[in-house]
């Protein structure tokens, strides 16, 4: 039982030089915008809440425990004033303080202030700054007054307009934020409360909401829209669906949009080919080259040419800040011209007599994929070193005879490969490294990375290089594959391994139950530990729960009786509190300290997992 006796606190009125924040205050850190965003809400309101502070015997002064954000804001405010007409006279000599010399109620305070701070819930943010503004309040004015930035209260205030049902359901739980972010794509109400009855019953993602509000629409970040221009699809009469929430917006008309698209990549391939000199041009309207637009074609390769000694030197400058310090927009098409430089150029033959093929790559930019020249159809002799000639080949086969030659040819190299394992292994690790979609690819393999990210995705930690593969990115052509091969390989076997092992690891599938033996025995010899990818926390586990359930778990985990101050406290709260506070033994060490729990204690809650993951953590 806790014998510790609470000596008598006294507020003080103390000078803002005599303050400093406290190492015991969970709030250590605050933004420069929160820090300004608090002083302008103290400079409108006053101090409405006295800050709390520790009069620690091995440091003069008072040392703030809980009101690190208003102590913050205060200082701000004696050094550079509010900038305000409406602001409230402010005593700097004299800030109330609720003040302890005790150590043990300085840590309980720090402790029960973060706990007890409760922002206000999303939806009742919308509801109070709407009706403020429409009392005639300006964005900023609401931000002084709620200690918010002005970005925040304009996020907030785009929400006002949802239908009433939908704020209902953001503040009951039954839609998350960005799912209500997400409605406000809706043309009109109807639509909205259609879509939000809808997003309801079948426990809707934000981005299935934005789907079926922006059915046939085109995403302005589409290659397309990027390289056509909004201007230019405004002006042919073209409309769009803004979003508020993200730095796009939708096309509404898709057919539109790709008569543009095809009409300007044409009118740019042609003004192209006539500026460097070509004979000809072909368009592909996809991301890459369809290989029937150079099907009897030889690529032309450019004459390397050697930089001059000045260039050289600048470049090898340019290479190294580029590594060390990186490279501005001036420095990076310096670069980038000398680079091009030094791939050389095409002669003046390859030109009146060659082509280029061009397209619009991923980044909506207009790409030259390459200079062809067309091979001839038919050879009419062949002259040996004796100065005799050989009839032509001709073309007499059937095309079945063809593909049954193909296939032949196929066969041969396959039989081959089967006494090359540590050759098929590098090719099935480049053709993965290098994005390859299976149609242009040595193998026909495609992999599709398995769901990992909850639809909650708080406090879970994904590694990176489960993050960066390519198996669902897009394809990024290299204009000679041998050499791209060959280098791929010099990297060695360990680089090939952590290639295929990235890739494959990421289409594991979750095991089924009749798999369960092998799931755990892979488990077992892996070592591998939930928490050290995920920590419970209120949005994604314990917000799930009943509240019943909740009240359990709390006072399993701290060890408190039903009857203990602590736990009939907890009992009291509202169910999304109870869910905050659990959450925070999780992720705040002080929320620990303010329940006495013991390091045993703290270190089962670090272990702890739900009932349903415990199998896989065996």
């Amino acid at each position: 039982m806790n014998t510790h006796v609470t000596p008598a606190a006294e507020t003080r009125l103390i000078s803002l030089a005599d303050l400093y924040l406290h190492d015991i205050n969970p709030r250590q850190n605050g933004s420069a915008e929160d820090t300004a965003a608090m002083a302008a809400s103290i400079a409108v309101n006053g101090l409405l809440q006295n800050l709390t502070g520790y009069a620690d015997p091995d440091r003069p002064g008072i040392g703030i425990v809980a009101g690190g954000r208003r102590l913050r804001g205060l200082q701000h405010l004696a050094e550079h004033g509010s900038g305000t007409m409406d602001a409230q006279p402010i005593d700097f000599t004299a800030i109330p303080v609720r003040v302890t010399d005790d150590a043990f109620v300085a840590r309980a305070w720090a402790g029960t202030e973060s706990a007890t701070q409760k922002p206000l819930h999303p939806a009742d943010e919308i509801r109070a700054y709407a009706a403020m503004s429409d009392q005639g309040n300006s964005p900023e004015m609401i931000a002084r007054a709620f200690a918010q930035s002005v970005a925040h209260v304009r996020r907030r205030l785009a929400l006002a307009d949802l239908i009433p049902e939908a704020l209902s359901a953001l503040r009951e739980g039954h839609i998350s934020l960005d799912v209500a972010k997400a409605l406000t794509l809706a043309p009109s109400h109807a639509e909205q409360l259609a879509t939000l009855t809808t997003a309801r019953a079948g426990n809707w993602t934000a981005e299935r909401v934005r789907r079926q509000l922006t059915p046939d629409s085109v995403a302005s970040t589409d290659r397309r829209a990027i390289f056509v221009g909004l201007e230019a699809y405004r002006a042919a009469g073209g409309t769009m669906i803004d979003d508020l929430f993200a730095d796009c917006c939708y096309l509404t008309d898709a057919d539109l949009l790709h008569q543009l698209f095809v009409a300007t990549l044409d009118e740019r391939a042609e003004a192209l080919r006539a500026e460097q000199g070509w004979a000809w041009v072909k368009v592909s309207y996809d991301q890459w080259s369809d290989h029937s637009l150079t099907s009897g074609c030889e690529r032309i390769q450019r004459t390397a040419v050697e930089l001059p000694t000045g260039d050289r030197d600048r470049l090898a400058e340019l290479e190294d800040i580029q590594f060390s310090e990186g490279l501005n927009d001036t420095e990076r098409a310096e670069i980038e011209a000398l680079r091009d430089r030094a791939k050389g150029d095409y002669s003046d033959e390859d030109r009146e007599a060659g082509g280029i093929v061009v397209l619009v790559d991923r980044h909506g930019t207009l790409t030259i994929e390459g200079a062809y020249r067309r091979e001839a159809k038919s050879r009419a002799h062949d002259t040996t070193e004796t100065g005799s000639t050989a009839p032509a080949a001709e073309k007499t086969l059937p095309q079945a005879a063809l593909d049954d030659l193909h296939r032949i040819e196929l066969l041969a190299l396959q039989t081959a490969l089967l006494d090359k394992p540590e050759l098929v292994l590098d090719l099935l690790a480049w053709q993965i490294e290098r994005r390859a979609p299976a149609w242009c690819s040595p193998f026909s393999v495609q992999l599709s990375d398995q769901q990992i990210t909850p639809e909650a995705a708080q406090h879970v930690t994904i590694d990176a290089r489960l993050a960066d593969t390519s198996n669902a990115t897009e394809f990024n052509k290299t204009d000679n594959p041998v050499d791209q091969f060959t280098a791929f390989q010099a990297k060695g076997k360990k680089h090939r391994n952590q290639v295929l092992t990235r890739h494959f690891v990421r289409t594991l599938n979750r095991m089924t139950s009749d798999q369960a033996p092998l799931a755990d025995h892979l488990a077992e010899l892996t070592g591998t530990a939930i928490r050290k990818v995920w920590t419970p926390c209120a949005p994604g586990y314990f917000k799930r729960l009943p509240a019943g359930r909740l009240d359990g778990l709390w006072q399993e985990l701290t060890a408190l009786t039903a009857e203990a101050e602590e736990a009939v406290a907890f009992a009291r709260l509202k169910k999304a509190e109870k869910a905050d506070e659990l959450a925070r033994l999780f992720q705040d060490a002080s929320a620990r300290e303010a329940l006495g729990l013991s390091r045993e204690q703290a270190a089962a809650i670090d272990a702890w997992l739900p009932a349903e993951l415990q199998r896989a953590a065996k």
